[in-house]
Protein backbone atom coordinates (compact mmCIF):
# COMPACT_ATOMS: atom_id res chain seq x y z
CA UNK A 1 0.00 0.00 0.00
CA UNK A 2 1.64 2.99 -1.06
CA UNK A 3 1.29 6.40 1.55
CA UNK A 4 1.72 9.95 0.94
CA UNK A 5 2.73 12.71 3.30
CA UNK A 6 -0.31 15.11 3.88
CA UNK A 7 -0.12 18.06 5.62
CA UNK A 8 -3.31 18.77 7.25
CA UNK A 9 -4.20 22.41 8.55
CA UNK A 10 -5.71 22.71 11.91
CA UNK A 11 -8.24 25.13 12.58
CA UNK A 12 -9.81 26.20 16.46
CA UNK A 13 -13.62 25.42 16.77
CA UNK A 14 -14.40 29.14 18.12
CA UNK A 15 -11.10 30.75 18.30
CA UNK A 16 -10.38 31.81 21.52
CA UNK A 17 -7.36 34.09 22.44
CA UNK A 18 -4.63 31.32 22.81
CA UNK A 19 -5.49 29.30 19.54
CA UNK A 20 -4.07 29.58 15.88
CA UNK A 21 -4.33 27.87 12.88
CA UNK A 22 -1.48 25.04 12.77
CA UNK A 23 -0.58 22.38 10.09
CA UNK A 24 0.36 17.94 11.25
CA UNK A 25 1.77 15.91 9.10
CA UNK A 26 0.18 12.46 8.65
CA UNK A 27 1.39 9.24 6.73
CA UNK A 28 -1.76 8.73 4.76
CA UNK A 29 -2.97 5.70 2.24
CA UNK A 30 -3.77 6.67 -0.95
CA UNK A 31 -7.46 6.76 -1.40
CA UNK A 32 -8.51 7.23 2.37
CA UNK A 33 -11.94 8.01 2.77
CA UNK A 34 -13.45 10.89 5.45
CA UNK A 35 -13.88 8.35 7.84
CA UNK A 36 -10.50 6.69 7.78
CA UNK A 37 -8.77 10.12 8.23
CA UNK A 38 -11.02 11.01 10.67
CA UNK A 39 -9.51 7.84 12.78
CA UNK A 40 -6.05 8.84 11.46
CA UNK A 41 -6.31 12.42 12.73
CA UNK A 42 -7.94 11.14 16.57
CA UNK A 43 -5.17 8.72 16.50
CA UNK A 44 -2.15 10.95 15.96
CA UNK A 45 -3.79 13.26 18.83
CA UNK A 46 -4.52 10.55 21.28
CA UNK A 47 -0.76 9.64 20.80
CA UNK A 48 -0.03 12.89 22.03
CA UNK A 49 -1.93 12.65 24.76
CA UNK A 50 -5.11 15.05 23.57
CA UNK A 51 -7.55 11.51 22.67
CA UNK A 52 -10.49 14.72 22.27
CA UNK A 53 -8.91 16.86 20.46
CA UNK A 54 -10.62 16.98 16.61
CA UNK A 55 -14.37 18.13 16.33
CA UNK A 56 -15.33 17.52 13.03
CA UNK A 57 -13.62 17.43 9.50
CA UNK A 58 -14.29 19.95 6.60
CA UNK A 59 -12.93 20.52 3.50
CA UNK A 60 -12.40 23.80 1.46
CA UNK A 61 -11.05 24.34 -2.25
CA UNK A 62 -7.24 23.56 -0.21
CA UNK A 63 -8.49 20.39 0.61
CA UNK A 64 -9.07 19.19 4.58
CA UNK A 65 -9.73 21.04 7.57
CA UNK A 66 -9.59 19.46 10.80
CA UNK A 67 -11.59 20.94 13.31
CA UNK A 68 -9.80 21.12 16.82
CA UNK A 69 -11.20 21.68 20.17
CA UNK A 70 -10.00 24.72 21.50
CA UNK A 71 -8.60 22.82 25.18
CA UNK A 72 -6.21 21.11 22.67
CA UNK A 73 -4.21 24.32 22.14
CA UNK A 74 -3.12 24.14 24.92
CA UNK A 75 -0.49 21.28 24.83
CA UNK A 76 2.09 21.69 22.42
CA UNK A 77 1.65 20.24 18.54
CA UNK A 78 2.18 21.01 15.32
CA UNK A 79 2.98 24.17 13.55
CA UNK A 80 1.32 27.49 13.50
CA UNK A 81 0.52 28.93 10.37
CA UNK A 82 1.86 32.55 11.02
Amino acid sequence: MRKTLTTIRCVPRYGFDHTEVRTIDLELPDGINEEELLLALRTWFAQRGIPDAVYDLDFDDHGCLAIINDHAYYEQWGEAVL
